[in-house]
């Protein structure tokens, strides 16, 4: 763990590196009912690595969740129609085009209702590194 911290910041990893990386988890949670996005505005660049969800509760025809950096989707539209409460629903893509958040940009996760304003709560475990 030596040397992979500058201050209170992890450092930025470098292809090659040999020392590893600390990883950066982002949670969002969402209250569940109509579709509802939850943002935070990153403090230095990232890259987004993986993502899964945890429901509190069952999914409903069509309800999905998503990972955006901005406006643009950096997942796949991740259904959870048949997920139940209590369930893990991982990411299946990430978009190497998109997957990397500016300092100062925005990382969002939306869930979105299928209809019926039931889809469930959720918890989204966003895990990313540092890029500068």
């Amino acid at each position: 763990m030596q040397n992979l911290l500058t201050g209170v910041m992890p450092k930025r990893s470098d292809t090659g590196g040999t020392s590893g990386l600390i990883p950066l988890l982002y949670v969002f949670t969402t209250d569940g009912g109509a579709t509802e996005s939850e943002s935070v505005v990153v403090d230095r660049a990232i890259r987004v690595v993986d993502a899964h969800a945890v429901l509190k509760g069952a999914g409903t025809t069509s309800d999905t969740y998503q990972v955006f950096n901005g406006s643009n989707a950096i997942s796949d539209a991740v259904s959870i129609a048949s997920a139940g409460d209590k369930d893990v629903v991982r990411i299946g893509e990430i978009d190497d085009a998109r997957h990397e958040v500016a300092a100062g940009g925005t990382l969002k996760v939306t869930a979105t209702d299928g209809g019926s304003s039931d889809v469930p709560a959720l918890v989204v475990y966003v895990l990313a590194y540092a890029i500068a």
